[in-house]
């Protein structure tokens, strides 16, 4: 472990040790080892000659008004797992319950954009003026097969040329957030998209290129500055923002669109929604179908005609985007 990730509490040696264990089993724990940081630097206040303490834990996982929905329930799961750990090694520690969630904020609800809004959205990255970073290039791009799959940005940003298969129209997510590799269909439409993205970035490359390279051809794009450059577009589309927390759209509301643009074409086209739940958990790569399920919810309350229809069949899994004889943006000549 390098100095700058080193722990300096009295549970140093376990919080390294419990982190390499999970790691071991398989399991990325990245956001864990960030809690295991403020976690290390929140004991350096406490007493633990006896152990984990209720007070320490406490400490940790107290509700914080600034705090998103999951904040607490991660630092809960968190203290959970690894006073489980210190147990096994016969030191005392005190596993706090999910009742101090009560304090919480309502769960975070995403951002539902309407067909119109994507349309708008599509437009602008259309009309980006040409630029040496390439962005008239690779935004009109990128948000299309965001929308369009409904792939996480890292996802995303992570695809290599080798997982782009645009003869067989499909893409390959290797090493997901759930560790659940796929393949991913994608559409005529978005396929013309990157096979025209292929031929201004990718006249020639190897396998293991990235596929979104970076303009400096040295690695992918930072995804902080592709939110921020998302926001901007939409700040000019004049779509209302209220913020992250206060429900605005961001990046990641492009995959919330995904499922519940989905659903709603499912569900007019009849597809019992017992199998269009199937069909999407698979596709997004979610752990369980309730992961899934809640987006019948958020398809209810965008499209309240399909509140009586939930439960009927519909036809086709994603949504279609117009498909294109030719990828051609408007600044480019006949």
């Amino acid at each position: 472990m390098s100095e700058s990730k080193a722990y300096y509490g009295p549970f140093a040696k376990h919080l390294q040790d419990f982190i390499e264990e999970k790691r071991s089993l398989g399991c990325r724990y990245k956001e864990e080892e960030r809690l295991a940081h403020t976690f290390d630097q929140t004991s350096l206040r406490f007493d633990c000659a006896e152990g984990l303490t209720a007070e320490l834990a406490h400490a940790f996982t107290e509700y914080q008004p600034n705090w998103q929905a999951t904040t607490q329930k991660r630092r809960i799961s968190f203290i959970q797992n690894f006073g489980e750990y210190l147990l096994r090694h016969d030191i005392s520690a005190f596993r706090p319950g999910y009742t101090a969630l009560k304090n919480m904020q309502p769960e975070f609800k995403p951002y539902i954009f309407s067909h119109a809004e994507i349309d708008q959205l599509f437009f602008r990255a259309d009309h980006i003026h040409p630029n040496c970073r390439n962005s008239h290039i690779f935004y009109p791009v990128l948000f299309r097969v965001l929308y369009g799959t409904g792939m996480r940005i890292s996802e995303a940003l992570t695809l290599t040329m080798e997982d782009v298969d645009l003869k067989e129209q499909r893409l390959h997510i290797v090493n997901p957030k759930n560790h659940k590799d796929r393949i991913l269909p994608i559409s005529d439409s978005i396929t013309e998209y990157c096979k025209w993205y292929q031929k201004k970035i990718h006249p020639v490359y190897h396998r293991d290129d990235l596929f979104f390279m970076s303009n400096r051809g040295t690695g992918s794009y930072s995804r902080n500055n592709v939110q921020v450059f998302f926001s901007r577009m939409i700040a000019d589309a004049d779509i209302p923002t209220h913020g992250y927390k206060g429900g605005g759209p961001h990046l990641h509301c492009l995959r919330h669109t995904f499922c519940v643009h989905s659903l709603e074409k499912m569900i007019r086209d009849k597809i019992p929604h017992g199998v269009v739940l199937q069909l999407l958990c698979s596709y997004m790569g979610h752990q369980s179908l309730s992961a899934t399920g809640r987006y019948l919810q958020l398809t209810a309350e965008a499209f309240p005609d399909l509140v009586e229809k939930i439960e009927e069949a519909t036809k086709d899994i994603f949504p279609v985007i117009a498909p294109l004889e030719e990828v051609r943006m408007p600044y480019e000549e006949e």
